[in-house]
């Protein structure tokens, strides 16, 4: 199995545990999923602090997950402003190659995430 199949695994199933711990969780958005060596993921929910900004958080890889993961929480209004360019994302973050998994179907496509959060576009 390669070491990309790995890493797509281990974040598919990160996000859905994510999902099933925390029932605010809206969105989560994998930023540069084609990366091998780390997972980026920021995290839309009603629940965190608004802070005006993406804040991450690094997690060096351990013996329970092999791969880095840098992590983030926003508002969905917040992530409203990152997608009309007011707040901007991490150093290295971008959204031009990215995966949206939704609440309710969390290994869904992009354009079907799309479809089922208002005012994603």
């Amino acid at each position: 199995m390669s070491q990309n199949h790995n890493i797509v695994a281990a974040a598919e199933n990160l996000i859905q545990e994510h999902f099933e711990q925390d029932p605010h969780l809206e969105m989560v958005v994998w930023i540069n999923p084609d990366q091998t060596k780390e997972i980026r993921l920021l995290e839309i929910t009603p629940q965190t602090f608004p802070a005006g900004a993406v804040l991450s958080f690094y997690f060096p890889p351990d013996e329970e997950f092999p791969y880095a993961m840098i992590i983030a929480e926003i508002r969905p209004e917040e992530w409203q402003q990152v997608l009309r360019g007011e707040i901007p994302l991490p150093e290295g973050w971008t959204l031009e190659n990215h995966k949206i998994y939704s609440k309710n179907s969390p290994r869904r496509s992009v354009a079907q995430a799309y479809r089922n959060f208002p005012n994603t576009l």
